[in-house]
């Protein structure tokens, strides 16, 4: 590597911001535009002016120099010549920019996060590693300094930054930035270097710190719309007062913490991201960076924070039966797409590594990150590997993953996570009912009952990834059953018109009933949480053109849907690899998973539990498979059930264990207490070939019902049993065959 010296950019001077709002006005009056479509230069320097920055020697790096918490390095080693080797310095109007789309979008020369990758270069340039080549390196500092330039020459007057046009103040490149240039200005004074530079990054920073930490700008709401933002910008104040050893810098990060609490925090208790949830913004960018104020602070605010999130983390995130790894709540994340949730165990895919900083005072947060043994294996194994190290890709090369997998903790025992899984809600208790409110008109409805836990999401959507309606339905041996996504345009559990209108995809208004249907009493909804029993939420559209119904029962629920044209339920499954599906005709998909027929029901069972769904008259049906899939195994996929109706229909879905059901007469029956006082309520399900005459025997006399059809059920919402619980017979004379079972019920 070439020798080191201290220096300023030779050649052409970084550009003034005043020069570079003239020269890009002169390009194109595009770039200044609301989304910056001028096209970008796609030469690499050439190294006319600035000497290049060598490539990697033949074999380089050497897995095994690496400390196991800075193997994350190794991906950004490879690409650091290229990066260097983008800044350009053979045009005045764009000199020091990196003009090679490795970070974020547009590639253009007002977007100040591009230049956040000056924080990589100087993080290389030192730190003296054995694998490091290019530690106290002339070349890669004369770059860095240009780049420097160009960066601090975006700033405005007030200390803010640029992201889509270059008169925007933008939050996330003024935060974002804060916290790239204190490590950059924290390297450099590490080893002595670019002393002027230093000097204008401390008083860019003591701008942007005054900025951030300002109540009168728009961002700080209140609400606070966008609080992953706030919370960068916060961690960048104190990492800048850290930095500079200045304590003035964070005098106020402990009011506006308290703020943020205050205003930043949805009564569910997730982090507002465009006033509602997003599930990645919060786990995997706000949380983080909590944990690093935390970390440098210990302020109380950040620590609450985390403490209520990871209590609607417990509801939100599902994970499937002995597994480590499940499902978001998908339909009620906003911004970005939400599937799987998948603990990572690899530094290369670990965005939310810093937030195990939490892990010791928040022990909920457990559940969500792999062991420390896991870990700690996935490192030996690194450093083992004799493959060649995979550069970080384009637009998939965030500095922020090494700054956060670098600095956490190594996370804690897999007992220690287990003992935390176990306590997740769903798990600890096979019944309740939670009711959160989100910032805006929006209610977010989780149900635990013996049969399954069901998620749903009513109010405004917010964004057009959103969903209304039910949006998860998971069974506890089984596992996900049914999931609205929120990535795709035909992927949630909703009705839609022939012409194309999904009602999941509108706003709608839902009031919660007692009982078995909306006739009941209306239950408030400060009232629903810790509501037990039989309840029916009825939700209808702004139009009131579509009412739809879903009773929560102890077993499955009931959906009924009413509208004025025809339309399809359309039901998304989550199928495995080893799962039965058939139609209540026999139907079964062929080899591609597709089959159409017209029947009255469907199943799916998987292991010893089948799910059973009802619409009760034969109707047109259809089933395939979408292509998509779930887990890095693809070990699930995405399959669309859609039922045909006219306007109206009514689908039960019901978990049923299927070695309670084998008999001379094959019935599902199950009992609950939880109902109203008066009684249990009965639910049975008819599963054989034949019509069957079913028999209650309770307390008071007996309720029969006769010629129940196949598929068909009997619910009872009220009934007094015996101290033994319930007699139930089934009997059916199909065929002129004469069959009757009892089955005792307990309660």
């Amino acid at each position: 590597m070439t020798e080191t010296r201290d220096l300023t950019a030779p050649g052409l001077p970084p550009l003034s911001r005043r020069g570079f709002i003239t020269a890009v006005g002169a390009v194109s009056a595009a770039a200044v535009g609301a989304f910056g479509l001028a096209r970008p230069a796609a030469a690499t320097s050439s190294g006319t002016v600035l000497p290049l920055v060598d490539a990697l020697p033949a074999g380089a790096p050497d897995r095994t120099l690496f400390a196991p918490d800075e193997q994350v390095y190794a991906a950004y080693l490879m690409i650091l010549a290229p990066l260097a080797n983008s800044v350009v310095d053979d045009d005045p109007d764009r000199y020091g920019w990196m003009e090679d789309g490795w970070q974020r979008k547009p590639n253009e020369p007002f977007n100040a996060r591009i230049m956040e990758h000056v924080a990589t270069l100087s993080w290389f340039a030192a730190h003296d590693r054995p694998w490091n080549p290019y530690y106290r390196d002339a070349n890669l500092l004369g770059r860095l300094d240009a780049a420097i330039g160009f960066y601090l020459g975006l700033q405005h007057a007030d200390g803010s930054w640029p992201e889509y046009r270059i008169d925007e103040h933008g939050l996330a490149p003024t935060g974002f930035g804060t916290v790239a240039l204190s490590a950059t200005l924290r390297d450099l004074k590490s080893i002595g270097a670019l002393p002027t530079r230093r000097t204008e990054i401390e008083q860019a920073l003591r701008l942007s710190s005054t900025w951030l930490t300002d109540l009168s700008q728009p961002y700080w709401g209140p609400p606070i719309r966008y609080t992953n933002q706030v919370a960068a910008g916060l961690a960048g104040v104190a990492q800048t007062a850290h930095v500079l050893g200045d304590a003035s810098i964070g005098a106020s990060l402990t009011s506006r913490m308290t703020y943020l609490l205050e205003h930043g925090l949805a009564p569910a208790g997730f982090f507002s991201e465009a006033n509602t949830y997003d599930a990645g913004y919060n786990f995997e960018v706000m949380l983080p960076d909590l944990g690093h104020i935390y970390e440098l602070t210990g302020d109380a605010s950040a620590l609450e924070l985390a403490r209520r999130f990871a209590d609607w983390l417990g509801y939100a995130v599902v994970l499937e039966p002995g597994k480590d790894s499940g499902f978001h709540f998908s339909e009620a994340s906003a911004r970005n797409p939400a599937l799987t949730f998948i603990p990572r165990v690899l530094d290369a895919k670990d965005r939310a590594a810093l937030g195990r900083v939490f892990l010791e005072d928040v022990p909920r947060l457990r559940a969500f990150y792999p062991p420390a043994g896991d870990k700690q294996a996935a490192r030996a194994d690194w450093a083992a590997s004799t493959d060649p190290v995979e550069p970080r890709a384009k637009q998939n090369s965030s500095p922020r993953l090494y700054m956060h997998v670098s600095q956490a903790p190594d996370g804690v025992t897999a007992a220690e996570r287990d003992a935390q899984v176990a306590e997740q809600p769903y798990l600890r208790s096979q019944r309740f009912t939670e009711l959160r409110t989100g910032i805006i008109d929006q209610q977010f409805v989780f149900v635990r009952r013996p049969g399954y836990y069901l998620g749903a999401m009513y109010g405004d959507v917010v964004w057009i990834r959103q969903r209304t309606g039910p949006g998860m339905f998971w069974h506890p041996q089984a596992g996900m059953v049914l999931l609205s996504t929120n990535k795709w345009g035909d992927d949630s559990w909703a009705m839609v018109t022939t012409s194309g209108a999904d009602a999941s995809r509108v706003n709608v208004t839902a009031v919660h009933h007692e009982g078995n249907d909306a006739s009941g009493p209306v239950i408030q909804d400060a009232d629903l949480t810790g509501y037990n029993g039989t309840f029916t939420t009825r939700y209808t559209t702004a139009s009131g053109a579509t009412v739809q119904d879903i009773t929560h029962r102890h077993d499955g629920i009931v959906r009924t849907v009413q509208t004025t044209v025809s339309a399809v339920e359309r039901l998304p499954l989550v199928v495995g690899a080893g799962d039965v599906l058939e139609f209540s005709d026999g139907t079964r998909p062929d080899a591609t998973g597709t089959a159409s027929t017209t029947a009255s029901g469907f199943s799916l069972t998987r292991g010893g539990t089948r799910i059973q769904f009802w619409w009760g008259t034969d109707r047109p049906v259809s089933i395939a498979p979408t292509g998509r899939t779930f887990f890095d195994d693809a070990s699930r996929s995405q399959h669309l059930l859609t039922v045909e109706h006219s306007g109206s229909i009514t689908v039960e879905v019901t978990a049923i264990d299927v070695a309670q059901t084998a008999g001379t007469v094959t019935f599902a029956a199950t009992a609950d207490d939880a109902g109203p006082a008066t009684g249990a309520a009965v639910h049975l399900v008819n599963l054989d070939a034949e019509p069957v005459d079913f028999r209650i025997i309770g307390q008071g006399a007996p309720v029969t019902a006769a010629g129940v059809a196949p598929g068909a059920s009997v619910y009872v919402p009220s009934m007094a049993p015996t101290d033994d619980g319930f007699q139930v017979t089934a009997a059916t004379a199909g065929h002129g065959r004469h069959r009757t079972a009892t089955r005792r019920l307990a309660v």
